[in-house]
């Protein structure tokens, strides 16, 4: 039997919206395929050094400048998170 696909919703809500976290958290209250998260970065993880370093990266990761630039605009961006379940277990014969 082949795995299933899983489809959640991820809400990733900007610091400064409290109010729409507490919103959402409150509407999706009980809903195992929607989660709500306060952004918690807090700044650039990369340090801007004055010794140039040599990226190893191949592109820049599209999804998550969008996510970031939702984010930015409307205080809140929405990701729909898919993957494999694994096939459930057959239990061993007695």
């Amino acid at each position: 039997m082949a795995p299933s696909r899983v489809h959640r919703l991820l809400f990733i809500v900007g610091r400064e919206r409290r109010l729409l976290y507490d919103s959402l958290q409150r509407t999706f209250d009980g809903d195992d395929t929607v989660q709500v998260v306060l952004d918690r970065r807090v700044g650039e993880r990369r340090q801007q050094g004055s010794t140039p370093r040599t990226e190893r990266r191949q592109s820049e990761r599209r999804a998550q400048r969008e996510s970031d630039a939702r984010l930015h605009v409307r205080g809140y961006a929405l990701v729909d998170v898919t993957f494999e379940s694994p096939p459930a277990r057959i239990p061993a014969p007695a």
